[in-house]
């Protein structure tokens, strides 16, 4: 069964684009589905492979696919490949997780540690892997992902948020959200490389950082380009003076209008093809994993109606 992303988008609006070096944010708006708290949650290791969540909110929750959590503790850091939802109040040991920090042992204690989201390439790479039952089964592709950003090390993710923590901590003090955001359409290199919808404003505001900084912040520290992407619109004053600048702005702002609404109309067009069968559920909501040309990842459907989804560059 096929979905496209104009399911994905019904009932949302745009915010204006925002851009910072190579990457660029469509804010989407919308209204709150209060169905779901935030991924606030405490989370511990249960052993190598194998992460116990415990959700204290009287609402249930779905965690992130990539949601990562890297702590100060003595402790061998974890990610899971696949979102998948936790009852109001309840504790859920997630097998098939990953350990993303290969050379240092130890089991996380449960706290309410930060959420991470691994940056959009090993997001990728671990979603396609989410049923093997191996704890080192992303190592390898950490180890490669380092190793394109000139570090060498074993397959540590610390590594890499600690050698790029400024360009990364930048991402998130310069984009900022606006009134009603519960999703985004993201881009760097002017290529469309991420769409995600969430439930409400506030489970988006507690996933837009480790989404920014790490996940999509990932693609802009590796691009390569330096001149300003083509979707990024230069300011053209062609007079001085005070009505000259309000003119130019002003004619910015409409291109930037149009551009944007170019770029949502050829995000609605893109298809995904659903897996035949469900990787989560509860009650009447299903968590499904997607695939398309160019991006992929998991969206929970309600009936017809998309309540969350996270998309990234395949």
């Amino acid at each position: 069964m096929s979905l496209t992303v104009e399911n994905i988008l019904r009932g949302t609006g745009l915010g204006p684009m925002q851009s910072v070096g190579q990457m660029q944010v469509i804010p989407l708006t919308g209204d709150d589905d209060a169905t779901y708290a935030p991924p606030e949650l405490e989370v511990g290791t249960h052993g190598y492979g194998s992460v116990l969540l415990r959700n204290t909110h009287d609402k249930p929750t779905i965690v992130p696919y990539g949601a990562g959590w890297v702590v100060k503790q003595a402790a061998q850091d974890h990610a899971i490949a696949s979102s998948a939802f936790v009852e109001p109040g309840a504790e859920r040991i997630v097998g098939n997780a990953m350990c993303i920090q290969q050379t240092q042992p130890g089991l996380i204690k449960r706290a309410k540690h930060a959420l991470t989201i691994l940056p959009a390439r090993l997001r990728a790479k671990a979603l396609a892997i989410r049923n093997v039952d191996q704890y080192s089964k992303l190592w390898e592709h950490i180890t490669a992902f380092n190793k394109e950003l000139g570090i060498e090390s074993a397959a540590n993710l610390v590594t890499f948020l600690t050698q790029f923590q400024k360009q990364l901590d930048e991402f998130v003090a310069e984009f900022e959200l606006v009134p009603r955001q519960i999703g985004a359409i993201v881009l760097v290199s002017g290529e469309v490389v991420g769409i995600e919808r969430a439930p409400s404003a506030a489970y988006f505001a507690a996933t837009w950082e480790p989404l920014v900084r790490v996940c999509y912040g990932s693609l802009a520290v590796a691009s390569k380009r330096s001149d300003p992407p083509r979707t990024r619109l230069p300011f053209l004053a062609l007079a001085k003076g005070l009505d000259a600048l309000r003119a130019a702005l002003e004619d910015l702002r409409v291109r930037e209008d149009q551009l944007t609404r170019e770029i949502v109309d050829f995000a609605r067009s893109l298809r995904m093809k659903r897996a035949d069968q469900a990787d989560d559920t509860l009650g009447d909501a299903q968590l499904w994993t997607v695939a398309g040309s160019t991006l992929g990842g998991q969206v929970v459907t309600r009936g017809d109606a998309v309540s969350y989804a996270s998309l990234v560059l395949a």
